[in-house]
């Protein structure tokens, strides 16, 4: 039962959070934050530099992946100028791997949702703002607490074994990297787990690059819930993020084997060998994308069809 209970009270702050920052950004930030974003991610470039600093300085691709839907869900910006964000967004979350910290502390959001609600409350000033900030906030509490309720569906510790028993297996390890990120919800932080077990010697190598797969395609989930509640083009953001993930695995799995020889060039531990793994497969895909982000953002808007004058 409290299983059940955290999971419904997770989804209810991911999806109730988007609900409340869009109201916020709204009434605070729509006039002002359109024009700044609108120069940020004027192309395709410049919303990918901006995407790659924010994932970084947020230490998180998830927070600025939800945050980029709950900016276009309150238009602020397009569904194209989105796009940018999230190509960018995978390639800055490369610098937390390897940090133990990688996700924003529970003891740091809860006081930072209890402020926000009291401003909000308090200050009609204040409200618009403070409903943007809480709203960011009760996403990612939301986040933490999906992460926690999956966790009891097993430990680490055992889909490491499966990881270690998959071998030369690409289903059976790039399943065991998208269990880890479903039940850690960061891709960072499971690539974590695979470099410890890459340097204990648990794993191969060449596991643990179906892992860094897995990791990535896991790493959709929030964008994917919260985007079902979203208008349509959030929609397509969420849906950009995981087909930029599925198109990254499946243009890399066929040459899985010269991904672990440049890591094994470019690393001498096996630790640092995954991290580099994670790292080449994040910024090639994006690269690789970003000169046909047209073409990419037609692909999306035919997965997820409808009118939308923004999009």
């Amino acid at each position: 039962m409290f299983f059940f209970i955290t999971l419904a009270g997770g989804l209810g702050l991911l999806v109730g959070g988007l609900l409340v920052m869009r109201s916020g950004l709204r009434r605070a930030f729509s006039p002002a934050l359109t024009g700044l974003l609108s120069r940020l991610t004027v192309t395709p470039w410049r919303g990918l530099l901006a995407g790659a600093a924010g994932a970084a300085l947020m230490q998180s691709s998830t927070a600025l992946t939800l945050a980029t839907v709950g900016l276009v869900s309150a238009e602020c910006l397009t569904f194209r100028q989105g796009l940018g964000l999230v190509l960018g967004a995978n390639i800055g979350t490369c610098s937390t791997v390897g940090l133990l910290a990688l996700e924003p502390p529970r003891e740091a959001l809860l006081p930072l949702l209890a402020v926000s609600l009291l401003a909000a409350a308090l200050s009609r000033r204040l409200r618009p703002a403070a409903m943007a900030v809480g709203g960011l906030a009760a996403m990612l509490t939301g986040v933490q607490l999906l992460s926690g309720a999956l966790a009891g569906l097993g430990e680490a510790a055992t889909v490491a074994r499966w990881l270690a028993a998959a071998g030369q297996n690409p289903l059976a390890g790039i399943a065991g990297g998208i269990l880890l990120t479903f039940l850690f919800q960061s891709s960072s932080a499971a690539t974590a787990l695979l470099m410890a077990l890459a340097d204990e010697g648990t794993i191969g190598l060449t596991a643990a690059a179906y892992g860094v797969y897995g990791n990535n395609i896991g790493s959709c989930l929030s964008a994917l819930v919260v985007g079902a509640a979203a208008p349509l083009a959030a929609k397509r953001v969420a849906m950009a993020h995981i087909v930029l993930n599925l198109l990254g695995v499946m243009v890399f799995l066929p040459f899985t084997a010269l991904l672990v020889q440049a890591a094994a060039m470019l690393a001498d531990d096996f630790a640092a060998r995954v991290a580099v793994m994670h790292t080449l497969f994040n910024i090639v895909s994006s690269l690789v994308v970003l000169p046909f982000a047209g073409a990419f953002a037609s692909l999306v808007a035919l997965l997820v069809p409808g009118r939308d004058g923004g999009a």
